[in-house]
């Protein structure tokens, strides 16, 4: 269990291709006494918090300064996961990297940097109060309780169907980092008619075809996909800058309403304390 501020024990850098502008771009990871996630690019300091939260399409993306980047959730799920609190993520683009689509990559490259220790606290968020975000048949909230206990569940067309999994704080955590994001085969075309996914591909994206899994190699665990939707949320919710402490049930959730729980959370300071 995190108790303390904690940053990176040393610099590292990774690179690869953005999902939905197709470009490569070079993230450096640099030490950071300061608390919280940020992103510098083009000399603007963009704090990874949803009140940052500029656009939810496909992905979450944060903007500062004039200045924005995009698919922030994996890399903020690695964060999660590797028990840093503070960083400062240099990027030379738009766009984090997808890699291979999963938190994989950014994990291990943290793991590898080690984690150095502050002596502050305050890097929990526990919340007080029961509190919801809906958008039609899709919902998430959350209620007191002093973890992290996460149920989602997924609903699509078969072969998905409808799955759902419960996880416990870093419980099962190699299965989580490591699931790839997904699209169904039928929504590619309208995806880059949009003018996103210019970088994805079977290396980076699970792809649902009408019967079966695209991808040769299939899924690399039986819940993939419900595993995905979990590492999205835990990304998304560690905008809110500290480790939530609660009962978090969601169903066919996404970037834009899991935004919504945390401005939502955050509309009352009765809803919330920090230790």
């Amino acid at each position: 269990m995190i108790k303390r501020q904690t940053t990176i024990n040393r610099i590292f850098k990774l690179s690869g291709i953005g999902l939905h502008t197709g470009r490569t771009v070079t993230l450096e990871f640099l030490p950071r006494r300061e608390f919280g996630i940020a992103f510098v690019f083009g000399g603007s300091l963009i704090p990874a918090r949803y009140d940052m939260v500029a656009d939810t399409r496909l992905s979450t993306q944060i903007a500062a300064e004039g200045a924005s980047v995009a698919t922030i959730e994996h890399l903020m799920a690695a964060f999660y996961y590797s028990g840093i609190t503070n960083c400062l993520v240099y990027i030379d683009g738009p766009e984090v990297p997808i890699m291979d689509g999963s938190a994989w990559e950014f994990y291990h490259e943290m793991w590898r940097a080690g984690v150095y220790e502050f002596p502050e606290a305050g890097v929990y968020l526990k919340v007080l109060r029961p509190v919801e975000a809906t958008l039609k048949d899709a919902w998430v909230r959350v209620k007191p309780l002093n973890t992290l206990d996460i149920t989602m569940t997924i609903e699509f067309r078969p072969p998905v169907g409808k799955q759902r999994k419960r996880v416990m704080d870093v419980e099962n955590a190699v299965s989580i980092i490591n699931s790839r994001t997904f699209v169904l085969h039928e929504e590619i075309e309208a995806i880059r008619k949009a003018g996103l996914a210019k970088g994805g591909s079977l290396d980076n994206a699970v792809v649902i075809g009408g019967e079966s899994i695209v991808n040769p190699h299939g899924l690399r665990y039986k819940q993939e996909l419900v595993n995905h939707k979990i590492l999205d949320l835990i990304g998304d919710l560690y905008t809110c800058g500290y480790r939530m402490l609660g009962k978090v049930e969601a169903h066919k959730t996404g970037h834009h309403l899991n935004n919504l729980l945390l401005r939502e959370i955050f509309s009352d300071p009765e809803n919330y304390a920090i230790y």
